[in-house]
């Protein structure tokens, strides 16, 4: 009996890192982890639209970009971004081959200093968005150029500040010679993961003293900062 007992507890516990494993094809997740919210998960890949394009055809490739998502009713919607016309990725990325589309979110380290149960370890803890499909070029230059605008007014909505820079004052000579050395993809997307490992497994106070330790920890440079020191380099 203790045998049968010990061979069924085994299998459980393989069943069970199965079930968490095939939850997520390009990251591991473990369960406590997990996120599914889908308007969640949106507005997070919104938030954080600056996201790493993923491809593997001819070598693993990444380009940093902004992204625009298009959502709709029934799926996950779609993504749109644009990459410079000599990147060598655009030779991965033709309708057929699958990519990866990266968000990432804050990220920090957490100290046991602020745990109330004392037999814990230090973590780092963070949020990411995976959003797989397979991109398609976008060949219709009016639907491109729309695309390019939409991008524009967005960003300039939320980050510009001041009096909103206005994309059509330029020249549509301009605009179309700017559109030529760059390439507009859309990607419907088929599969999405959520990893958000920020504490949620841990009691009520504990998750209050990562809270308390958040607020008081040192914080990261942010891009000012980054901007304003890489500067004061460039003029030694």
């Amino acid at each position: 009996m203790p045998e049968r007992r010990d061979f069924l507890i085994g299998l459980s516990a393989l069943l069970a890192m199965e079930e968490e494993s095939s939850a997520s094809d390009t990251i591991y997740i473990p369960a406590a982890q997990s996120e599914k919210d889908r308007p969640l998960l949106l507005d997070f890949m919104e938030e954080y639209a600056f996201a790493m394009i993923v491809t593997s055809k001819g070598g693993l490739r990444i380009t940093n970009v902004p992204t625009i998502l298009s959502r709709d009713k029934d799926g996950w919607g779609s993504l749109w971004w644009h990459i410079a016309k000599s990147n060598p990725q655009n030779n991965a990325i033709d309708g057929n081959e699958e990519a990866l589309v990266v968000f990432h979110g804050p990220h920090s380290y957490i100290s046991p200093n602020w745990y109330n149960t004392k037999s814990a370890v230090p973590t780092w803890n963070f949020a990411v968005v995976h959003a797989t499909g397979k991109p398609k070029r976008i060949d219709s230059d009016e639907a491109f150029a729309a695309g390019l605008k939409r991008l524009v007014d967005t960003n300039e909505g939320h980050y510009g500040g001041g009096e909103k820079w206005v994309y059509d004052k330029l020249p549509e000579s301009y605009l179309k010679g700017m559109r030529q050395g760059i390439v507009g993809y859309e990607m419907q997307i088929q599969s999405v993961e959520g990893k958000f490992k920020l504490g949620r497994e841990r009691n009520q106070a504990d998750r209050e003293g990562i809270l308390k330790g958040l607020a008081e920890s040192k914080k990261e440079r942010n891009i000012l900062d980054l901007t304003r020191d890489y500067y004061s380099r460039l003029k030694a």
